[in-house]
């Protein structure tokens, strides 16, 4: 379990000084201290502040998602379509990769066989979207006051909202990584493991007992 550090009681002057990081757990980490403030104080603008970085959190992790999926292949013409918009980055890995969730699937299982590795963890790009959507909602005031930052029912689905989105990535990140084999890295026993799974012809416990023989022998002949 990684121990990331304390998002609790920490004033807006820490919030924008300390621990500045721009990948996804910087943000997250940042909103989730914002979000903090807005409960005990009901501030609207540290709830915007929190809106804004848990949204800048999941665009982040989805291009961290492009980049772990296609290394080098992913070209500045294809960054730039993607740059900044959830949407665009979701349908960009899945047109570059269709088969990303099998892939990630399959990484974990040939993975968990080696103790050694840390615990992996499989995204959701479904989930990731919809909350980039719901968040989005509270950086827009629209409607009478009295329907949105003075009305403590809008006020307390906002923080749910925010919360929900936030928890969900801090709490995998807190509990492993990501990682992909990427097939044009493999061996090839676990190429053509691979693409026996792709093909729906093994399932993942399949996987499991094939990488359980296989990678004592591939690290042997590595090493030899």
């Amino acid at each position: 379990m990684l121990q990331p550090p304390d998002y609790k009681n920490r004033t807006p002057s820490k919030i924008i000084d300390e621990n500045i990081y721009f990948d996804s757990v910087g943000y997250i980490y940042r909103s989730l201290s914002w979000l903090e403030l807005a409960k005990v104080n009901r501030n609207t603008c540290a709830l915007f502040y929190a809106a804004l970085e848990c949204r800048l959190g999941i665009e982040q992790l989805l291009f961290e998602e492009l980049v772990l999926s296609m290394g080098t292949k992913l070209d500045e013409a294809e960054y730039e379509k993607c740059k900044g918009n959830s949407t665009k980055l979701y349908k960009i890995i899945e047109r570059l990769n269709p088969d990303y969730k099998k892939l990630a699937e399959f990484t974990k299982a040939v993975m968990s066989v080696n103790p050694q590795i840390p615990p992996l963890e499989i995204w959701d790009h479904h989930k990731l979207i919809k909350h980039w959507r719901m968040v989005s909602d509270y950086l827009h005031l629209t409607g009478a006051p009295k329907d949105t930052f003075r009305s403590e029912k809008w006020i307390k689905k906002a923080i749910d909202t925010i919360q929900n989105a936030c928890e969900y990535i801090w709490n995998k990140k807190k509990s492993g990584f990501t990682a992909i084999l990427r097939p044009e890295k493999m061996q090839d026993e676990i190429y053509s493991t691979w693409l026996k799974y792709k093909d729906g012809k093994i399932d993942l416990n399949a996987v499991k007992r094939i990488s359980d023989l296989t990678l004592p022998i591939l690290s042997k002949r590595t090493k030899a």
